[in-house]
């Protein structure tokens, strides 16, 4: 594409040294830049992509985008803000992408991988070819695509749509993450649905207070647009407080799901075992009764928000139903090992709220017949680890207390701050989460149950800045098999 009319679509500030050229490819990573590159330079939290303009112009970058002045020979177009740029280049270059397929958000701290896993299952089963960007992974149709980040960058995210479009995909699925919204990575994204799980205590890193993340996770129903004349739906949690502020922030239609609260879609009669749950969807007086392969209340909340989401774009209830009955939940989220005689689980829970629900799953099992084993990143949130060994001690009988991500926090300073939550004293600190998963599983019986929570189906952790693998169902398995050559 010509440079010059590329560029029409950002508000430019100054450009300095404009000539002639066609861009080939957009980047915001100097590593990619090749000759024919349009390069974005955008202020991170640990690299500035300004510092590295002059390596790009080496590599043939054919010009910059940059928030100051450069030390190049090559054009540099100067905007107020590179991130927001890079988001309407990236719709332009590849042609608006998501205006040509039926796109699904779907936001919120907990329940957002299960839920757009059901939506992408459900729509499968009904026909369509979808794609999924998504925690465990980016997939057009069943192919597995590499992905850097939860919500990748805008130059990234647009490409990925470019790519599900030529290969005919009819339905995009995908997480939304309050980071994405907040550096403004999916700004040009069109989507035509967005549905919210829920909001409770998480990154508060990055947002500082809990109102900044509930209006970063709100930017998704206000980009829906105000054009009564465009279809858009937001299907919100009733019994999620946070969802009124939510329908103030959109001009989208809304539908409503919950179990406590009056909803559009509403589930009664919940019953629970450890394999499985029934309960009554209710939606405009039509009522179903459905038995499903997940697990725990907070998993029919999923469930509801899936069939809002499908109800939204057309289809019936019945059809919702039927689908779901045949699914089985994401990996990682409440998942069973496959261990013949031993009941053990592993979860991605690393929030309070995860974690409160993930136990309280675990319907008519003793509390001292619970191992939890929780773990926590370094460097992140530290104020939500004493609330998570509050919560662990509240409904588990021993807590085994690790990482997940420890990056360049000690072991110690990430296990003392949960375990300073803690109510009773039937706990461990095992910092090396390798080490951790080996001791909770050699407490495995076949009369109790054991939880691995914070990785779910994560095969790595990041220690410094490096991704070590770490497989914890292997592990797992080869503690299990030493425990039963003792017998």
């Amino acid at each position: 594409m010509n440079l010059a009319e590329l560029i029409e679509v950002i508000q430019t500030q100054k450009t300095e040294r404009m000539v002639e050229a066609v861009v080939t490819s957009l980047t915001t990573d100097s590593r990619d830049v090749k000759p024919g590159t349009l390069f974005v330079a955008i202020k991170g939290y640990t690299v500035d992509g300004h510092d590295y303009a002059k390596q790009a112009e080496a590599q043939g970058a054919v010009a910059i985008v940059s928030e100051r002045l450069l030390d190049v020979t090559i054009p540099v177009i100067l905007v107020r803000s590179t991130t927001r740029a890079m988001a309407e280049l990236a719709g332009k270059f590849y042609d608006y992408p998501s205006e040509k397929m039926r796109m699904i958000g779907i936001t919120g701290t907990n329940g957002k991988t299960t839920t757009t896993t059901i939506v992408r299952d459900v729509l499968a089963q009904l026909g369509r070819k979808t794609g999924i960007i998504g925690t465990v992974e980016v997939k057009i149709g069943d192919r597995v695509v590499p992905s850097r980040n939860t919500t990748p960058q805008s130059s990234e995210l647009q490409a990925f749509f470019h790519q599900m479009h030529q290969e005919g995909v009819e339905d995009v699925i995908m997480e939304v993450s309050s980071h994405g919204l907040e550096l403004g990575r999916v700004t040009g994204t069109d989507f035509d649905v967005a549905g919210f799980t829920n909001l409770t205590h998480d990154h508060l890193d990055f947002h500082k207070t809990f109102e900044n993340y509930a209006r970063a996770k709100g930017l998704l129903f206000a980009q829906l647009g105000q054009r009564l004349s465009d279809k858009k739906v937001a299907v919100l949690n009733a019994d999620d407080e946070i969802s009124h502020l939510f329908e103030m922030m959109t001009g989208a239609r809304v539908l409503t799901y919950g179990i406590e609260q009056p909803a559009d879609l509403q589930a009664k009669n919940i019953t629970q075992t450890l394999q499985e749950t029934t309960f009554t969807m209710v939606y405009q007086e039509q009522a179903v009764e459905l038995t499903v392969q997940f697990i725990g209340r907070f998993n029919v909340y999923n469930l509801l928000l899936a069939t809002g989401i499908l109800l939204s774009i057309g289809y019936s209830l019945t059809e919702i139903s039927n689908a779901i009955t045949q699914i089985q939940p994401a990996k990682g989220r409440m998942q069973r090992l496959p261990i013949d005689g031993y009941n053990i689980y592993v979860d991605y829970a690393h929030t309070p709220d995860g974690i409160e629900q993930c136990l309280k799953a675990l319907v008519d099992v003793p509390k001292e017949n619970i191992i939890f084993l929780i773990g926590t990143g370094g460097n992140r949130d530290v104020t939500k680890r004493p609330m998570m060994g509050q919560l662990a001690s509240t409904y588990a009988g021993t807590v085994v207390i690790t990482t997940d991500d420890p990056r360049f926090e000690s072991y110690e300073s990430i296990t003392s701050g949960i375990a300073s939550g803690m109510l009773h004293d039937q706990f461990v600190e095992i910092g090396d989460r390798e080490e951790a998963v080996r001791y909770a599983a050699s407490l495995a019986r076949p009369d109790n149950i054991v939880i691995l929570a914070g990785k779910g189906h994560e095969k790595y952790q990041i220690i410094g800045d490096e991704k070590t693998p770490l497989d914890e169902e292997a592990l797992v398995k080869e503690m299990i098999r030493q425990l039963e050559e003792k017998k």
